[in-house]
Formats: structure tokens, sequence, C-alpha cells
């Protein structure tokens, strides 16, 4: 049996599989990796949290970043990568996605919102730092374009930022515990563009692992759980997945 028709099998058979997806599968559909050495962390200096909170113009530097991303996932779509997921995904109902991402790409793809656990957050979401209600994220942009006071909370007059976690920002706890639960639970994990080097997601998979779970890594670039896995196939998702998504 190839390699192919071995995760093919892996994932019928798996009574819950959790997919964990990193930003080579975003690159694909012609996103820029945020932290590669011509990412935009290398020309965007990164905006703490702490900093956020204290002043006006970083939150107003923010949002327009915001406005800017916004802009390129008008541009893109969900990929053949994308598309495998969403068929691993709805081939199970216990099956569960975890990613890295923040572009909404997953969703647009056909995956349900309940089936996703965005541990990094959401580029295309706004909510209130306080109350954490949301916001409507055209409004903020419509402030920054014209120039104008950001709005607040509508319900307590808090400070609203897009739904990401920034650099210094506490990840939501409820979003990690369900993930690490469903780690803990599951009888495969796979793990799709991600180089498993940015905590806390690289913790993730030893997760998996601990429990006795199977591990497939598809990845261009080698991991640190190589060595640890059943299956890993370095190469582009896109021609990995064009073996894949047929079969399934």
């Amino acid at each position: 049996m190839n390699t192919f028709n071995k995760i093919i099998k892996l994932i019928k058979t798996s009574k819950k599989t959790i997919v964990l997806t990193g930003a080579g599968i975003s690159t694909e559909s012609g996103l820029p990796d945020f932290r590669s050495k011509d990412g935009f962390w290398t020309k965007n200096k990164p905006i703490q949290f702490q900093d956020y909170l204290d002043d006006e113009e970083k939150q107003r530097l923010s949002w327009s970043r915001n406005i800017e991303l916004h802009k390129i996932l008008k541009e893109i779509n969900p990929n053949i990568g994308h598309a495998f997921v969403e068929k691993v995904i709805n081939f199970n109902r216990e099956n569960f996605l975890i990613t890295q991402n923040i572009d909404g790409l997953h969703q647009r793809s056909g995956i349900q919102e309940d089936k996703i656990i965005e541990i990094h957050g959401n580029a295309i979401e706004a909510k209130c730092l306080n109350c954490e209600k949301k916001a409507k994220i055209i409004d903020f942009h419509a402030a920054i374009k014209t120039n104008n006071p950001l709005p607040k909370c509508l319900n307590c007059n808090g400070v609203v930022k897009v739904a990401t976690i920034s650099f210094g920002q506490p990840m939501n706890e409820n979003d990690m515990l369900k993930a690490t639960k469903i780690s803990s639970e599951c009888e495969l994990m796979i793990v799709m563009g991600s180089s498993l080097s940015v905590m806390p997601a690289g913790q993730i998979p030893n997760l998996a692992i601990q429990s006795g779970a199977k591990l497939v890594i598809l990845n261009r670039e080698e991991t640190i759980y190589d060595a640890m896995a059943d299956i890993v196939i370095n190469d582009e998702l896109k021609n990995i997945c064009g073996k894949l998504i047929d079969k399934i």
C-alpha cells in the first residue's frame, strides 16, 4: 500500500480525526506568511497588546493594517488544501479543525464555525476587549478611512480590537481548553502547513501522541515532530492534496 493510500485508510478508519493547519496552507492561496523572512512582520513591527490598550495611535495603525489585509483576502480564495481539509472534517461528525490561521479561508471552503477552533483568533471579526461583544468591523474601517475617532463598544463603551491574538495578549482560554481536550481524545492527527515551531500549536501534536493517536505530517519543510510521526510527506500541499482529495 502506498503512502497516500495509507493516509486515506487512516482517515476512513479513525473515529475522531483532528486536522491542525498553519500558514503553509494559506500561502498557497497567495496570502503572505506573517513570519517568513519576507513576511508581514519583517516589514511591519508587531503591535504589542499593552501598547494597543494604551495608545490610540497604535489602535489606528492596527486597524489600517487590517484594512490592507482585508484587501488581500478579497482577492484570494481557498485552495485544494482547504478543500481536502473540508472533506476530512465533514467525513465524520467527530472530526475537528484546529487552525493557527486568521484568514477565514477554512470557513469559506465549507467548514462550519462550530467545527473550527481558531487558536490565534480571526481577522475578519472584531470584539470588545472588555465585554467580548462582537462589533461591526466595517465601522472601524470607515473611521480610519474618514479620519474620524474610533468607535467604542456599543454595549460597555470599551476598546474594540480585531479578534486576533496580538503579541503579549493572553490566548483564549476556552479555545485552548477545547483544543487540548479534543487533541487528547483523537485517534488521528493530521498536521498541514505548519512548522510546529510556534507555541502553543507546537505542543498540540504531543497531546495526540501521548494518547496513542496516529500522527501524519504534511508540510513543505521538516518539523521537530517528523521522527515521532507515523507518516511524513515534505512537499507543496497542492501536490499532496491533489493525490488525496478524490480518494475520500
